[in-house]
């Protein structure tokens, strides 16, 4: 009994000190140029590594820990970032891997996906939660639709203005949301598979 008390307060300590790294990266990248705190990078770096510090301070003082959706949205949110930041290296586009910005763009996505597959088990929740896993993304987007609308701009450029015409709008979303939704299928399905195999092998 105590070797599992014992075990279950290092998981939680981990949890806390990985969400603090997530945290104070953003602010060591991000302080020195605030206009850029609306990136993707910064606010699903920021969301992974706030739900890590609760979850594991919760979970020291023994209260709910937080939902398995939540995980499963910033997994896949951050998950896309490191995608697309590792997309760059073909040489189409660059993103900035430098200092703090290689853990926003590599590590810290690499850790939250690492403690979403072993300290988040769902086994017990059925398929079409999944439905909901892009939410936070899509979200995003039509933040950043939004503000295109506003401003004329995106928050990334890579796509030209007067190309997005309202009918694009509607494709993009539905192919996006597609994407969102088998990246984050791929991800619960592995998820799954982990516990399965941890249950199968007694761990």
């Amino acid at each position: 009994m105590e070797l599992k008390k014992g075990k279950w307060m290092i998981k939680n300590i981990i949890k806390v000190m990985a969400g603090l790294l997530m945290i104070v990266s953003v602010l060591i990248g991000y302080m020195p140029q605030p206009e850029y705190l609306i990136e993707l990078t910064c606010i699903s770096n920021t969301l992974g590594g706030v739900l890590l510090f609760a979850d594991g301070i919760l979970g020291i003082i023994k209260k709910k820990i937080c939902s398995n959706s939540l995980y499963l949205n910033v997994t896949a949110s951050i998950f896309i970032v490191f995608l697309i930041c590792v997309g760059s290296l073909l040489g189409s586009y660059n993103f900035n891997f430098s200092g703090a910005f290689f853990f926003l763009h590599i590590i810290n996505p690499i850790i939250f996906v690492c403690f979403y597959m072993i300290f988040v088990n769902e086994q017990g929740r059925k398929m079409r939660c999944v439905l909901i896993a892009p939410t936070m993304t899509m979200v995003y987007l039509l933040f950043d639709y939004v503000r295109y609308r506003l401003t004329g701009e995106f928050v990334y450029g890579f796509i030209e203005n007067e190309e997005f015409t309202f009918a694009w709008v509607i494709v993009a979303a539905i192919i996006t949301y597609a994407f969102m939704y088998l990246l984050s299928l791929s991800l619960f399905a592995l998820n799954r598979f982990v516990h399965k195999r941890e249950e199968t092998i007694g761990l």
